[in-house]
């Protein structure tokens, strides 16, 4: 055997060994029948929607909150010292002026007693050159000089005696200690936090506003006053209770891109409301007319017999549902409701009933 039949021979082999590899697998024999179902792993199609904001007199939303104290404030000395007692406990009720704590107070009395002694002797000093020199028997510079002692003796002695007064931290309104941060025999310094209080009287509540609803808040401000149409609920109570809009943020929060509101309503007498607790936020903004309906983009319809069709997305089911509507102009009339869920583009390639899941921008794209 030659080299060119040696060679032919080799790649014959070679084609029909590779033709092996690659062939797909026959389906069925006798027992051994190999079945292969594309359909077999099915997946949820990604799909971008929009949540629909259509009025129809009010457009209520209802958004997760959190409870906050409506005024609080860290306690403090504005003196350095040892605490030489604490008289009361987070959770205790105070009135304002209460005593709540204070410090070791004999360093502060003897300088008390050491600027009150000097403050007494520039003024028997002062007023002694003042009666001589109009006499003539004092100089001018000597009384000037005692008139100035007993100026300087004057603001010690009032130093001194605001500083004694100092060792004594007194509640500033009444309200409930929230927590305690030193203790007793504890040397502090001058502003260290020793104690927090806040208000019982009233409370806030701090929720995200979506930006798609911070301008009806911000119109209905400047048109007619306080927003009235807010409810707020308790975890542990099935009751709305009243709130009045108290702070708006301008600046959007990096991470959500919504809006920081803040409510506050009187603290209810039957429920025992803390910071931190969370809380359901009923929002009902005014309608803004009929010309505010959403323009369906041509990435949403679709025609068929003379139809428009649209695929509003059920987050609940985590599937679309094919659904008629009525455009003007390609404005939405009817066929959808406030709060639904609009799938904005690829409609086309859509069935109805079909898996999907919304799509999620990633950071960075």
């Amino acid at each position: 055997m030659n080299v060119r039949q040696m060679f032919c021979s080799f790649s014959s082999t070679s084609i029909m060994l590779l033709s092996l590899m690659v062939a797909p697998p026959s389906i069925a024999s006798d027992s051994n029948d190999i079945t292969i179902d594309t359909n077999s792993h099915s997946f949820a199609r990604p799909v971008k929607v929009i949540q629909l904001d259509i009025g129809k007199g009010f457009r209520e939303r209802l958004l997760p909150g959190e409870v906050r104290a409506a005024d609080k404030a860290s306690l403090s000395f504005r003196v350095a010292g040892q605490i030489a007692d604490i008289y009361v406990r987070p959770g205790d009720h105070v009135k304002a002026g209460d005593l709540l704590a204070k410090l070791d107070s004999d360093l502060y009395q003897q300088q008390y007693e050491v600027a009150k002694a000097q403050y007494e002797l520039a003024k028997v000093l002062f007023e002694r050159s003042s009666s001589l020199v109009e006499q003539g028997v004092v100089s001018r510079n000597d009384f000037d000089q005692s008139k100035s002692d007993f100026t300087i003796a004057r603001a010690a002695l009032d130093k001194a005696e605001t500083d004694l007064a100092y060792t004594q931290l007194k509640a500033p309104y009444d309200g409930m200690i929230s927590k305690r941060d030193r203790k007793q025999f504890e040397f502090v310094q001058a502003q260290e936090s020793i104690m927090g209080i806040r208000t019982e009287s009233f409370i806030d509540i701090s929720f995200q506003l979506p930006e798609q609803f911070i301008g009806a808040i911000q119109a209905n401000r400047v048109n007619e006053g306080p927003v009235e149409n807010i409810d707020v609920k308790f975890d542990s109570r099935d009751a709305w209770y009243k709130a009045r809009l108290k702070e708006l943020s301008t600046v959007a929060d990096t991470s959500t891109g919504s809006y920081t509101i803040i409510l506050t309503l009187k603290m209810p007498t039957e429920l025992n409301v803390l910071p931190g607790m969370a809380a359901s936020v009923r929002v009902k903004l005014p309608y803004r007319g009929a010309s505010s309906n959403p323009v369906i983009a041509a990435g949403a319809r679709v025609e068929e017999n003379g139809q428009t069709y649209v695929f509003r997305w059920l987050p609940e089911q985590l599937k679309v549902e094919k659904v008629a509507v009525t455009l003007n102009d390609n404005q939405l009339e009817s066929g959808l409701e406030d709060g639904d869920w609009l799938v904005v583009a690829g409609a086309s390639e859509l069935t109805d009933g079909e898996s999907t899941v919304r799509w999620v921008k990633e950071r960075g794209l």
